[in-house]
């Protein structure tokens, strides 16, 4: 079996409506921070990770915003069993944090270079999600890098990404050239 085996792509598995919802509650909000990489000395490094963020599992100030976020946790269960279904050896069941990403266009070089979702600060992870909020941009890619060949997985509004987030999965998001991609991210440990 390869690697490429243990990525698991389901297009649409969000409806764009929800999608739409997620953005309009969470893309204006004033807590949107600039996402951090690893490193204690510079943690926000634009040329290394360039999106704002905010986590949002747990902290939210609507029964709209509640609702959305229940129905997040829901489809995030329902995709961890469709890939244990294709991997029965996966030990999974505790969603970490869930995260709104919002990638603009901008001068830098990346979206977020390559990286793993798992190390010495995040041990527990086991299976990164990411989920394409809208397509109303270009650039911004989902990439892998296995045994060095590049792997282009374009997502478009509600499409989900699951994969291990071992030091086997580096991945990346590219620069994004024009418009803004929001995402989603999360991790099952």
């Amino acid at each position: 079996m390869s690697l490429n085996s243990h990525i698991i792509e389901i297009r649409k598995f969000i409806p764009s409506t929800i999608c739409k919802k997620i953005i309009l509650y969470f893309e204006n909000s004033n807590d949107l921070t600039d996402a951090n990489i690893v490193d204690p000395v510079n943690p926000i490094n634009k040329d290394i990770r360039n999106c704002k963020q905010k986590l949002i599992s747990g902290n939210t100030n609507s029964f709209g915003e509640t609702l959305v976020l229940n129905y997040i946790k829901f489809k995030i269960k329902e995709s961890v069993e469709i890939y244990k279904k294709k991997h029965p050896s996966t030990n999974t069941t505790v969603i970490e944090d869930i995260i709104f990403l919002k990638y603009e266009t901008n001068n830098h070089n990346s979206g977020y270079l390559f990286h793993t979702d798992q190390g010495a600060a995040v041990p527990k992870r086991a299976l990164s999600i990411s989920i394409c909020l809208n397509n109303e941009f270009q650039g911004g890619e989902f990439m892998f890098d296995i045994n060095g060949e590049k792997l282009n997985y374009p997502q478009n509004v509600g499409d989900l990404i699951i994969f291990p987030s071992n030091f086997m999965f580096p991945h990346q998001v590219n620069k994004i050239k024009s418009g803004t991609r929001f995402a989603l991210v999360t991790w099952v440990c």
